[in-house]
């Protein structure tokens, strides 16, 4: 007789887990507080945009049911600026996958109407604590998935040694925007990053968003108390649409015509928060003895800087899904399944460490690293790359040594690094000069 599995929280984790596990040969029932209809009709969703094997896998899953409609992301255009109206410089490069953002709402929805039909017993329930541990009784495994949001975050414990935050790093802003003006705009026909150290990441997403179709998300993380930092007391998506215009005004001039005639794709698509980057013990023994697992934001909350979230429940679902099957007749116990969240911390590490060099200061090496790839595409795409594959970052985006070697590999000497930033500090001295000349005249 097949096993079975309960899995608490229909979002990303737990929609590609029930695929998978009911294509392992799972008996499979997954709760959710919402149901199709109410994921339809509630407030925007954070950004989610799956990138590399990700988007793969989904599509193998039988789980994209947007191909020829949302935006297919080929390539990553990122403006590296100073806080002073200035572009220093641009990389450019193609993904080696395409990556693809799509509305959660429909995610979530769409997926579990799909789950449905090929067998998934969907029960729409707020699962308390309480309850857990009597449904714990009924399955052979299970698994919650609910997120931060969610009882999840209370029900694990926080992991000392993994975590390494204990406040939130950046105060972020979402709102998905129509009737901009493409033709004022450069690059955004593609997912575009505008940072600005220490002041803020815009992300600038080609999107598809359940009411207005194809769009762009804009996702704002400030530093808190840094010029960017105008979000925290929005009251309404046209609030914010105003208030991202005026940033553009005063830190990324050259966007302001692009945003000029932006509204937002409906009064509920936006949201406002902060996040705590946390790592938590994966599995939790209830007052009955018996044990459950927590897989995606329940566990492991990343920053959104990375763009991990959906990515890394992904990866988290399909590792344990493949590790469930394999386990035969074997129980799923406590130990066992601490075993096997050590064994995917092996990658899941590089997720995190990514995720959390982003949210610090660039190091010397990394600033040479990305000064090279905007004279370098192949360099930009090992980058850009890395959204879908963080490990592939590692050593060489982590160790200074490694970076000069991986620098080396594609032809970039010293000199070569020292010449592209000469090049930048005279692009500076020009226009602090003519700022200067501005300002007299």
């Amino acid at each position: 007789m097949s096993r079975s599995v309960g899995i608490v929280g229909a979002g990303q984790a737990g929609i590609v887990l029930a695929a998978e596990l009911l294509r392992g040969g799972f008996r499979v029932t997954l709760y959710s507080d919402r149901g199709p209809e109410d994921y339809l009709a509630d407030r925007g969703r954070p950004t989610a945009c799956l990138f590399g094997e990700q988007v793969v896998r989904e599509r193998e899953l039988g789980l994209t049911f947007w191909d020829g409609t949302a935006p297919s992301i080929e390539r990553i255009h990122l403006d590296l600026c100073a806080a002073d109206r200035l572009v220093l410089f641009s990389i450019a490069a193609p993904l080696r996958l395409p990556a693809l953002a799509v509305d959660q709402r429909l995610k979530f929805a769409y997926g579990m109407r799909e789950l449905a039909t090929r067998g998934v017993l969907i029960s729409v329930d707020a699962i308390s604590f309480e309850k857990l541990d009597a449904l714990a009784a009924e399955y052979d495994v299970t698994v919650v998935t609910a997120g931060h949001q969610g009882f999840g975050s209370t029900l694990f414990e926080r992991d000392p040694k993994r975590s390494v935050h204990n406040r939130p790093k950046r105060n972020l802003f979402m709102v998905n925007i129509r009737d901009y003006d493409l033709a004022a705009g450069l690059h955004h026909e593609h997912l575009k990053f505008s940072f600005i150290p220490g002041v803020a990441e815009i992300f600038w997403v080609p999107f598809l968003d359940k009411d207005a179709g194809p769009c762009i998300s804009v996702v704002v993380e400030a530093v808190p108390g840094g010029a960017a930092d105008r979000f925290t007391d929005i009251g309404s998506a046209q609030q914010g649409v105003h208030v991202l215009r005026g940033l553009a005004r005063d830190l990324l001039p050259w966007e302001a015509a692009f945003l000029a005639p932006a509204a937002p794709t409906s009064p509920l698509t936006w949201l406002t928060g902060a996040i705590t980057p946390t790592v938590r013990k994966p599995v939790r023994r209830l007052p009955s003895g018996r044990s459950v697992l927590g897989l995606g934001d329940a566990v492991v909350l990343n920053d959104p800087l990375a763009g991990q979230g959906a990515n890394n429940a992904t990866r988290m679902a399909r590792f344990f899904a493949e590790r469930l099957a394999a386990r035969g007749d074997g129980p799923f116990d406590a130990d066992w399944l601490n075993g096997q969240f050590d064994e995917f911390w092996t990658y899941g590490r590089f997720v995190n460490d990514f995720s959390n060099a982003l949210l610090e200061p660039r190091a010397g090496f990394q600033q040479d690293l990305l000064i090279a790839a905007s004279r370098h595409p192949e360099i930009g795409s090992a980058i850009f790359d890395g959204f879908g594959d963080p490990a592939g970052l590692f050593p060489w985006f982590a160790e200074p040594t490694a970076a000069r070697a991986f620098l080396r590999q594609h032809q970039v000497s010293r000199t070569d690094v020292l010449r592209y930033k000469i090049g930048v500090a005279g692009k500076v001295l020009g226009h602090q000069l003519s700022q200067r000349l501005n300002q007299r005249g």
